[in-house]
């Protein structure tokens, strides 16, 4: 696959904060999510040269769809989640998580989900491989997975790992909802757990032409202005690289830091979903890396090497 470059966006194009009623914040409703998820994966399975990997994602997160019941909350304080977000601190922060039964659970829960399906063999001795892990390895595994330390991470562990740690946190932000409107400004990495955005989105509907990131763990989105580089917010111009002028999906590159995000649009595909269609357009960042573009944004299905990031 080759690249070329679609648009350059210049520094007058970038937008400010909306100043109508559109929402900085929006959360999942994770009971909707890991289906849609799955069944965009198991769609996009039929079409994409990867049908075997993306048909494992589907089965994967269908298992998150699953087990979600079985995960409780972890309740915060009210006065704690009000003061994170009003002073942009994210209430759910990876940094701050200490695991305990949740963890327990989730991890038990997607595990006796996925044994239930007709796995294949490798994935079957996959997950034995990982209940035979003593707990304090396997949650510290967990812990360089949230923070980006992808080399200590096995990587076939990864899909697992990050499968438990999403449901966990999606299941988590639902608490948030009477305080959205607290958030009131502008963020690189997620505003409610600090995580790396998987991919932006330009939404149709009520927020039709606005960009929102979406976080690759908790599944939240939050308004990113246009035309703006997402990682380094360089004031120079960006440009968006694509494998045609119409792919909906494009890699909004800056020359600058030299980092990515994918941009998706959707008004050219409705069907889309952020994490299956960043899984099905791995040819978009082998592409750009091949033009010297580091990608910016994270998928806890699978990991590439040290993020690169705003911190």
């Amino acid at each position: 696959m080759t690249v070329s470059a679609v648009k350059f966006l210049q520094p007058a194009e970038i937008q400010g904060l909306p100043t109508d009623d559109t929402p900085l914040l929006v959360l999942a409703q994770p009971d909707q999510l890991f289906k849609d998820r799955a069944a965009r994966l198991e769609y996009l399975s039929t079409l994409n040269g990867q049908s075997a990997w993306l048909k494992f994602c589907s089965n994967l997160a269908l298992a998150q769809a699953h087990c979600l019941a079985s995960v409780e909350q972890t309740l915060l304080p009210e006065d704690l989640a009000q003061k994170a977000l009003t002073h942009s601190i994210p209430p759910l922060s990876i940094t701050s998580w200490v695991p305990g039964s949740d963890w327990d659970v989730a991890f038990e829960a997607l595990c006796l989900t996925l044994e239930k399906e007709d796995l294949p063999v490798s994935v079957r001795d996959i997950l034995e491989r990982m209940r035979k892990l003593n707990s304090v390895e396997l949650v510290q595994q967990a812990r360089d997975l949230l923070a980006a330390n992808e080399a200590n991470v096995t990587p076939e562990f990864a899909p697992f790992l990050g499968a438990v740690l999403q449901v966990m946190w999606s299941k988590n932000t639902e608490q948030l909802k009477p305080y959205l409107n607290l958030h009131k400004g502008e963020s690189a990495l997620c505003p409610v757990c600090g995580s790396h955005p998987v991919a932006s989105i330009v939404r149709t509907g009520e927020a039709d032409g606005h960009r929102y990131l979406v976080c690759s763990l908790c599944a939240t989105q939050w308004y990113g202005p246009r035309a703006r580089c997402t990682n380094c917010d360089s004031p120079k111009e960006v440009s968006l690289f694509g494998e045609t002028r119409e792919s909906f999906v494009q890699g909004e590159c800056c020359d600058d830091c030299h980092g990515y995000l994918k941009i998706m649009v959707q008004s050219k595909e409705p069907a889309m979903e952020v994490m299956a269609d960043d899984l099905a357009s791995l040819n978009l960042d082998l592409a750009l890396a091949a033009e010297g573009f580091q990608r910016t944004g994270r998928n806890l299905f699978f990991i590439t090497g040290a993020a690169q990031s705003k911190d």
